[in-house]
């Protein structure tokens, strides 16, 4: 069967989509158990979403409202996902935006990482200060990235950045 938690995280059509099949071999107390959960809390659950349980049809149902109404639950309902991955991502969307806020933010350029990308060694003279204080702002403020990666993407903004107006893409 499935556990709590999966069936938990389902959208509750996906819910009643499943427990529809189970209802035609097991009853509502064995189904209940099965995923262990409470009948009570089951019947909860089951309710989100608007669906209701009709005995005879040993089914559930979407319970329809009038006009107005759907419509509102409509609109509701269309937030429901997000919401609901919002409430269950808080902590590391309150991270994220924390280190946007103290640091920015870095996308490298896909053909850094890319797997078709060849690699080669480079031999640069390059100004002694000016690579310590690069690599100690790599290492302070991205020392998840690699600095070959980081000055790979220095040079693409570069040429970006400096390319004549008339060259730039758009």
């Amino acid at each position: 069967m499935m556990d709590k938690e999966k069936f938990i995280g389902m959208s509750p059509a996906e819910r009643v989509q499943v427990v529809n099949k189970l209802l035609k071999d097991h009853d509502l107390k064995k189904i209940s158990n099965l995923v262990k959960i409470p009948s009570s809390s089951f019947s909860k659950i089951m309710r989100e979403g608007d669906y209701i349980y009709h005995k005879a049809d040993k089914k559930y149902y979407p319970f329809i409202r009038s006009e107005g109404e759907q419509a509102v639950k409509k609109l509701q309902s269309g937030d429901n996902d997000e919401i609901s991955f919002i409430k269950q991502n808080v902590d590391t969307l309150k991270k994220l935006v924390k280190q946007f806020e103290e640091q920015g933010l870095l996308l490298l350029d896909k053909r850094i990482y890319s797997k078709d990308a060849k690699f080669v060694n480079k031999s640069i003279r390059m100004n002694n200060d000016v690579y310590e204080q690069f690599t100690g702002f790599c290492e302070d403020f991205y020392p998840h990235l690699k600095t070959q990666d980081l000055i790979a993407q220095a040079l693409i903004d570069a040429m970006n950045r400096y390319k004549p107006e008339n060259e730039r893409e758009q």
